[in-house]
């Protein structure tokens, strides 16, 4: 008898295998190097020694004063997971950025290229690294961190969803200390540089996201503290499950988490990869992913709103936030180069890359198309939700803005819409053209920041001047239309019972039509001359081969006479 064996493919080694057995060189060379450091115990003892002593003195400091536990448990744990909070955002890019800077300035950026680790594997490594160094200050302050909950006032459960946060927003602040690190090839000024923005972004966050979200969200639950700026570990036990759960306290966070990782990790590896290999790939695919994303929030952020009055305004403000969206990503795509290199066609040719790897691959003129594509249908997605939950509103109540019907809302909203979508094919047009006429990334975003700051702020002045020579004349207003805040004012006069003589509606609108087709035009104007210059390269690379093959062919012919 003879048995019949069949063979079984190999089972794929998981994630956890796959790091022990063979971690990221990158990560293995970062961590040895820091367990030589002998400083690193006596800076992880002196912070947790400090942060104990302040929550012991407040503690002391408010039992004193005559707390009860419960006050004195809460009180204790927003301020232990607010200094938590700045010492991670301070520290965390601090660490970031002696990261890759100092391989550059160390002169040893080439040793680490010619390892042949793609530019992925070297930025994961990186951020592994000082991930790991970061969250050793999370793990050292821990204990620390339960000392509300022995008081009271807060349960186990919130507690750790709060260092879960915090553990997030520590990978956040990596990961903007390497995005920082990668542009710079100074360690004294990625240090510098990324410091201070540390410093002017932490606090900021931390009052948007903290206390005034907490103030806003208190009068939908009032469950939720007022004013206390570690809110969300409290609102998932506190607040009533339902859509406004879902929407606010699941998907908000993982949009507002995920999609600024993903996007700092493109834009580290983009500034890692060589000026001949592929660096637009990865964030024109994060884009493309995000921008629905982003507008599907905004739309659904819609809903939230009470009334008709407070769903046209969400709906303004959501399309002042999406338009200033698209050109930040405008100016982000002004990197790009004026079509794939002669190495990226070879790697292509070799993988047999379609049509859409292609489309997605450098080039100005498909990435603004990509551009434009996907941020006017966002933008028209805003509009149509918003148009529906106004005719909604209206229909199930009595309440109207301005004192006008539904008609005039919609109106308002379209014309604003309108001029938005209008301005952003003007500007994605404008930087391409700049970028296209072979401006540098930083030359042709800083010119592009000048012309549209001119454009939003000059009409204004001729206004003004204009109103003070006319005495106070509000005709002189139509002077702003070239201006993209003269959507606010077309949307004022639209909500007006009695509108105004001066045509502010129709102008604004003109202006708007003049501000696409000037962006058209720009558009195609760099995409013309973005296939000239392809063809020129490609035409010298041909005559350059021409001539080699020639030499190979009289070298071969040469070679045959002598033998005969």
């Amino acid at each position: 008898m003879s048995a019949t064996v069949s063979a079984q493919p190999p089972r794929k080694p998981g994630l956890f295998s796959r790091l022990g057995r063979d971690p990221n060189a990158i990560w293995m060379r970062e961590m040895r190097q820091s367990a030589r450091l002998g400083r690193t115990p006596w800076v992880l003892f002196s912070l947790t020694l400090m942060i104990a002593l302040v929550m012991c003195s407040s503690g002391a400091i408010g039992a004193a004063s005559g707390a009860s536990p419960a006050k004195l448990g809460e009180g204790l744990f927003q301020g232990f997971f607010s200094l938590a909070y700045f010492v991670v955002v301070i520290a965390g890019p601090t660490i970031a950025a002696n990261s890759i800077a100092s391989e550059r300035e160390g002169r040893t950026w080439e040793a680490v290229q010619l390892t042949g680790l793609h530019a992925k594997d070297i930025a994961r490594g990186k951020f592994m690294a000082a991930y790991t160094s970061l969250g050793l200050y999370i793990v050292v302050i821990a204990p620390v961190g339960a000392l509300p909950f022995l008081f009271g006032g807060v349960t186990a459960l919130e507690v750790v969803v709060a260092f879960v946060f915090l553990f997030i927003v520590a990978a956040l602040a990596v990961a903007f200390g390497l995005a920082i690190s990668s542009q710079m090839s100074s360690l004294r000024g990625a240090i510098v540089v990324t410091l201070m923005l540390a410093l002017l972004a932490g606090p900021t966050l931390y009052g948007i996201f903290g206390v005034a979200a907490s103030t806003v969200l208190h009068k939908e639950w009032n469950s939720v503290p007022e004013a206390f700026p570690v809110w969300l570990p409290l609102a998932y036990t506190r607040a009533p499950f339902g859509l406004e759960y879902v929407l606010v306290l699941i998907a908000m966070p993982l949009l507002l988490l995920l999609l600024p990782a993903w996007l700092l990790f493109e834009f580290t590896t983009s500034n890692l990869t060589g000026e001949t290999d592929d660096r637009a790939t990865g964030l024109k695919r994060w884009y493309a992913l995000s921008t629905p994303v982003v507008a599907s929030m905004l739309s659904l952020a819609v809903l939230l709103a009470d009334d008709g009055k407070s769903r046209v305004v969400a709906t303004l403000a959501e399309l002042s936030a999406f338009a200033c969206y698209l050109a930040v990503c405008a100016l982000m795509f002004s990197f790009d180069t004026a079509g794939p290199s002669r190495r990226v066609e070879v790697h292509w040719a070799r993988d047999g890359a379609g049509a859409v790897r292609r489309f997605f691959g450098p080039g100005i003129g498909r990435t603004t198309i990509l551009l434009l594509v996907m941020g006017l249908a966002g933008l028209a997605q805003i509009v149509a939700v918003g148009v529906m939950s106004i005719s909604l509103a209206a229909s199930s109540s009595t309440v109207t803005y301005g004192g006008l019907s539904t008609g005039g809302d919609v109106r308002s909203v379209l014309a604003f819409a309108a001029y938005a979508a209008g301005f952003a094919v003007f500007t994605a047009g404008l930087l391409a053209w700049l970028r296209a006429r072979g401006s540098s990334p930083w030359g042709a975003r800083l010119i592009g920041l000048a012309a549209m700051f001119s454009i939003s702020a000059a009409p204004w002045l001729v206004a003004a001047i204009g109103g003070i020579a006319a005495h106070g004349a509000d005709d002189w207003l139509i002077a702003g239309a070239p201006s993209p805040f003269f959507a606010f004012l077309m949307v004022e006069n639209i909500s007006r019972a009695t509108t105004s003589e001066m045509p502010f509606v129709p102008a604004g609108l003109a202006c708007a039509l003049g501000w696409g087709l000037l962006g058209l035009l720009l558009l195609g104007a760099a995409m013309g001359r973005c296939a000239r210059a392809i063809r020129a390269q490609r035409e010298a690379i041909a005559q350059t081969e021409a001539a080699l093959r020639a030499e190979d062919e009289a070298i071969a012919t040469h070679a045959a006479a002598a033998t005969t």
